[in-house]
């Protein structure tokens, strides 16, 4: 065989080889943006279908915000969000391409308008005041039946969703094992492609997994502040960035656990101060009750010594329940006139306003019905508001107690109790905070006064709030509902 014909033949060998791998890479190629597209189109629903999952429970949670939280707007809000979910359905609907998906949407649709049929008919309910039947048709046909109907559609299609990106990513991942292949032979061509493509996997590919290899053992360790950087934007990319959000999660449920070991923490400490406190409190009683009993004592002195006992009886009754404060508040509720005990509550407080000379505007709506009161829980709770007023209040200013009559319509529903002080305000950063456990702007303050009461308030069914008068100084305003609800929200 002539040399001639031998490089002919191999020309033509090397030509048939090229033409093949290059009629591979194309199909290589086509099928991989396919697998891609495919996996993309999976995750965008995907990601349609979790909006709109919790759009849907939202637009439940309604219904639990007017039984429970007494919210006025929530069938308005209810209204407005059912408005989006048929949108969120349509969009979702508009991108399915297959007929499976097309029915599971359907279907899916078909119960949560079930659901919504029966928010509907609980809402009516309450509007005609049959809330025990409300919250039995909420207990029984929303919860027992239509939710879990909607739920088990919800994971249909979530399931679905999920299958086709797992079969997306198997086609990628078998599509990668065939371009590897492609890049033995490629190799076998030419050290340049062959290089070339080796640059290629050391850029995209096994540069990044390094990264988030080692950025997950550093995450490991307990370093929740570190972040992976890839840049790329693609599967790899979206891992990172799956990593960091697993990472900023588990930091804040660590966060969470270290307030819960604090609370607990103080928790102990407070039962160790309180038993501390009750003995030395019971020796005085026992001191002044002995003295009350000698016929001999002044009617001067034998005042001054039921003072004492009923001062130490208040700090009694106050150490139990700061025992307690870590603990659910479950008050005990008796027809009460709140007037009676917004007066208690300033005779006890009534030493501090006069030392700082400070003039007290009692405006006491005279016709208020009974509310159903714990009285003890309440008087503490407006002593340590009436407290704050008076530390906040500078001598020879005022401070003016308002309670009124609160109506819907002409059924009067709830009582106002208004306390405004003519101190310097709350600026707007610390407004925000009052609230919250442990935060406080007192060098002895320990930051558990309001808490406290926003406990005592919520297990009443009420609600506190806390702003600033135009004026100046600040108004703390409760409102007690004159029928208390049940459920959760009453042990505080």
């Amino acid at each position: 065989m002539l040399i001639r014909t031998k490089l002919h033949i191999g020309y033509l060998v090397i030509f048939v080889l090229a033409i093949c791998i290059g009629i591979a890479m194309i199909w290589a190629v086509r099928t991989w943006q396919a697998a891609t597209d495919d996996f993309t189109y999976s995750h965008a629903q995907s990601l349609r279908a979790e909006r709109l999952r919790g759009d849907m429970y939202r637009h439940i949670k309604e219904i639990l915000d007017r039984l429970v939280g007494g919210d006025r707007l929530a069938k308005q809000e209810f209204e407005s969000l059912g408005i989006r979910v048929e949108e969120e359905f349509a969009d979702l609907r508009g991108h399915a391409k297959t007929k499976e998906e097309t029915d599971l949407i359907n279907s899916l649709e078909a119960a949560h308008r079930r659901v919504s049929l029966l928010v509907r008919e609980t809402f009516a309910l309450l509007a005609k005041g049959a809330r025990d039947l409300a919250v039995r048709k909420l207990e029984t046909e929303l919860e027992q039946i239509a939710f879990k109907e909607q739920d088990e559609q919800i994971n249909r299609l979530r399931a679905y969703y999920d299958a086709a990106s797992e079969r997306s990513r198997r086609q990628t991942l078998a599509i990668g094992t065939r371009g590897e292949l492609l890049a033995g032979i490629v190799m076998l061509l030419g050290l340049i492609w062959g290089g070339g493509l080796l640059f290629g996997i050391q850029r995209w590919l096994v540069k990044p997994l390094q990264t988030i290899g080692r950025s997950t053992a550093i995450i490991s360790t307990g370093d929740l502040n570190h972040h992976i950087e890839v840049g790329s934007a693609d599967e790899l990319g979206d891992l990172a960035a799956s990593i960091n959000s697993m990472a900023e999660a588990l930091k804040r449920i660590q966060e969470r656990l270290l307030q819960a070991e604090r609370l607990a923490a103080v928790g102990e400490l407070s039962s160790y101060v309180a038993h501390n406190i009750r003995n030395p409190l019971a020796s005085i009683r026992s001191s002044a009750q002995a003295a009350l009993d000698d016929a001999e004592v002044s009617e001067e002195s034998r005042a001054s010594l039921k003072g004492i006992v009923d001062a130490v009886d208040h700090l009694k009754r106050w150490v139990h329940n700061f025992l307690f404060a870590f603990k659910p508040i479950r008050p005990t509720l008796a027809p009460s006139d709140l007037n009676r005990v917004i007066t208690d509550a300033l005779h006890v407080v009534r030493p501090m306003i006069e030392a700082k000379r400070i003039d007290v505007e009692m405006n006491l709506a005279t016709t208020l019905p009974l509310a159903p009161l714990d009285e003890g829980y309440l008087e503490q709770a407006l002593v340590s508001l009436l407290t704050n007023s008076c530390d906040a209040t500078p001598p020879g200013k005022t401070i003016s107690i308002t309670s009124r009559l609160i109506r819907e319509g002409e059924r009067p529903w709830a009582i106002s109790v208004d306390l405004d002080d003519d101190g310097g305000g709350i600026p707007p950063d610390i407004l925000q905070k009052v609230f919250t456990p442990y935060f406080t702007t007192k060098s002895d303050g320990v930051g558990l006064g309001l808490t406290m009461v926003q406990k005592i308030i919520s297990s009443h069914g009420g609600s506190i709030s806390v702003s600033n008068r135009p004026e100046g100084g600040t108004t703390v305003q409760v409102l007690l509902p004159l029928s208390h609800p049940t459920g959760a929200g009453r042990d505080g």
